[in-house]
């Protein structure tokens, strides 16, 4: 419809020829095709979810934080453009808004804390990695009991009302589904309800876990969401929260992730299942593209 080949019934006799969207529609299937970092992002941040995996889509058409000229552009020289992962990771992550909205994004920050417990900004991902580690706490369906969870964490000093906040939160974010197939509702206090029986890891919690969590985009999205602990990493990141300058965001994320580092370091968390430092390297080729960038921009002016 959009090249003008097909006709639209309910406009008899009018005939549409939408060039740029063609362009990008044409765009955005060759990518799909073609691109199998695109295939995973999708297969494992939906869950398989056909109805998911469309919304995605949608917003990425309509998302503010594509540029779309570029695109389209490209496509009308070179007449093909595979569209990378990072700027579908900027969708996903991003929705329609310029900064993290958990509402909005398909991702859930994995450093938020609801308590003033700094060590807190890795409860999340060792709920994860302990529900992703394959050991006898699990059964055969992948399950562990709620319990055993809430025990484990107790282990390395988190309450049980840290952990059922950090469990309630990232069912309704889809990184782990219990027994009951169930979210939870939410009131002035929080999200609310019964404890399941027991929780496994989803496609989507693995891939916030062991893709996503140390990657520049990622970082950049959910620092300002996360609370920071230290007044003077604070003060880094506020100088200019509303500066979209490569160099300042790269300044901000470095930062963000150096603080992060810092606080595993002084935590104690030493669980056999996650370790933050060998999660690092997984992120590096993603800052180290941002500084080639940096780099190309700066010799250029």
């Amino acid at each position: 419809m959009a090249d003008g080949r097909r006709r639209i019934n309910q406009l008899e006799g009018i005939t549409l020829n939408f060039k740029s969207l063609s362009l990008y529609l044409n765009a955005l299937l060759y990518s799909l095709k073609s691109n199998n970092d695109l295939v995973e992002l999708f297969s494992n941040i939906t869950g398989g979810n056909i109805r998911h995996a469309l919304d995605l889509v949608t917003k990425f058409i309509g998302s503010p934080n594509v540029n779309a000229a570029k695109i389209m552009k490209i496509m009308e020289e070179s007449g093909d453009y595979l569209i990378p992962v990072h700027e579908f990771t900027k969708s996903a992550l991003l929705g329609e808004y310029s900064h993290y909205h958990a509402d909005s994004s398909f991702a859930m920050n994995l450093f938020d804390v609801r308590f003033s417990d700094e060590r807190e900004h890795f409860l999340v991902p060792m709920v994860a990695a302990y529900l992703n580690f394959d050991g006898p706490h699990r059964n055969r369906e992948g399950f562990v009991t709620s319990d055993n969870v809430i025990k484990e964490m107790q282990n390395w000093g988190f309450t049980p009302q840290q952990v059922e906040s950090a469990l309630r939160r990232m069912t309704n974010k889809r990184l782990i589904e219990t027994t009951e197939r169930i979210t939870f509702d939410e009131d002035i206090t929080g999200l609310i309800g019964e404890m399941p029986t027991a929780f496994r890891i989803t496609t989507v919690g693995a891939y916030h876990l062991l893709k996503w969590a140390t990657t520049f985009a990622y970082l950049d999205a959910m620092l300002f969401d996360t609370p920071i602990f230290d007044g003077n990493v604070m003060g880094v990141l506020s100088r200019d929260p509303a500066s979209f300058d490569i160099d300042e965001r790269a300044r901000r994320v470095t930062t963000f992730r150096s603080y992060l580092t810092a606080v595993w370091h002084n935590s104690g968390l030493a669980p056999p299942y996650f370790d933050w430092i060998r999660l690092l390297p997984v992120g590096e080729p993603s800052f180290e593209k941002v500084g080639r960038f940096i780099a190309k921009h700066t010799s250029d002016h």
